[in-house]
């Protein structure tokens, strides 16, 4: 299973749930691959951070740019169990590419009204690649949402918004990532939150019902 990770606005979280998505399917026993397609190069420094660390390296990790992502993709399908893109924060070859080859494209957006333009071309730019890719599947997840109680109008304001265009081929999550200081902490120590959180941890709980959702709407 390939899972790309898209959206052209930077700092959506994209690669937080790239990282934390490698780990978890690790950890649940997948043989794992994580591609980074962002020249930020964020996955290398992570896992630079947990080599140096002498943490157990339980992915997989490979940087790939150009045009000959989607080739290189289809190579290495037959020898995971899942690959894992995470693609950098603009329209790009390698955005495109993922959504043409993911089998389910994780498009995540802040709840905020500068993030409804984008959010916007991204169900455009998926649409589109959906005639190459037509058996794919896209997740629409709020990400970095403030768990401030006071600003949760904006969470159902932005929910509300994508149900009233009533996409058939998206979804929206019902999970929300949290934007939580365990995420960074986490990453400062070379670790996904799963490893580095206790169980009964709030950004342990959010992740866990991400991945959830995300493996129950992939078996269907």
């Amino acid at each position: 299973m390939v899972i790309s990770i898209c959206n052209e606005k930077g700092g959506s979280g994209k690669t937080n749930i790239a990282i934390n998505l490698a780990v978890k399917l690790s950890l649940e026993g997948d043989d794992t691959l994580l591609i980074d397609a962002d020249p930020q190069r964020s996955i290398e420094v992570f896992t630079n951070i947990r080599e140096s660390k002498n943490l157990p390296l339980i992915f997989n990790s490979v940087s790939k740019f150009g045009l000959s992502l989607t080739k290189e993709i289809q190579s290495l399908k037959s020898k995971y169990d899942s690959i894992v893109v995470d693609t950098g924060g603009r329209d790009s070859d390698e955005m495109r590419q993922a959504l043409a080859i993911g089998d389910i494209i994780i498009i995540p957006t802040i709840p905020s009204d500068l993030d409804i333009a984008v959010l916007n071309k991204m169900i455009n730019l998926y649409t589109q690649a959906k005639i190459f890719n037509p058996s794919s599947k896209a997740l629409i997840i709020i990400s970095k949402a403030s768990p401030n109680p006071f600003l949760s109008k904006k969470i159902e304001d932005l929910k509300e918004y994508i149900k009233d265009k009533k996409l058939d081929d998206l979804k929206l999550m019902e999970s929300v990532i949290y934007e939580r200081e365990a995420y960074k902490n986490s990453f400062t120590n070379g670790q996904g939150v799963m490893e580095f959180c206790d169980k009964n941890e709030k950004a342990y709980s959010d992740f866990n019902s991400f991945f959830n959702e995300l493996v129950e709407y992939a078996n269907k």
